[in-house]
């Protein structure tokens, strides 16, 4: 009889996260060629487990394994930063695909942007506080502005 090891796609996951620092989630997903619906699920459930990281660069998820005393300390590689103009392009392009008139589509993203820089605003504060920064809501609004105007 033949020992054989079933392997679940999760498994796989901790085994690409174990051998890479960090990756997106998106890259994760084209690897393990899973929709990235699916890997985002198994990610939540790891987070909660305490297992999984994740950390944003901007409004691109990042995973990593965790260390055992569950400091976070992966940096992005400089092959892995994106210029937001990418996101902006790949925007676009699923809005042609949804047949949304090119005239809406740069509101849209106007829009989309400020919503995703908002869902940063209590991690900012969080960690402005930790760093003892003063005038934390002149630099929320500053950060804003610069992201926004990219």
């Amino acid at each position: 009889m033949v020992d054989e090891t079933i392997k679940t796609g999760v498994d796989e996951l901790i085994e690409l996260l174990k051998k890479t620092d960090k990756i997106s989630l998106l890259d994760a997903a084209k690897r393990l060629k899973v929709p990235s619906s699916i890997l985002q699920s198994w990610v939540d459930f790891l987070v909660e487990e305490k297992i999984v990281g994740v950390e944003y660069k901007f409004t691109k998820p990042y995973i990593f394994i965790n260390t055992e005393k569950g400091e976070i300390t992966p940096e992005v590689t400089d092959e892995e930063r994106v210029s937001i103009d990418l996101f902006k392009e790949d925007f676009r392009i699923k809005a042609i695909r949804k047949n949304i008139p090119e005239q809406m589509i740069d509101t849209l993203w106007a829009n989309h942007l400020k919503n995703e820089v908002e869902k940063l605003r209590s991690f900012f504060f969080k960690e402005a506080r930790k760093r003892e920064l003063s005038n934390i809501e002149v630099l929320w609004e500053r950060y804003k502005k610069n992201v926004i105007s990219t």
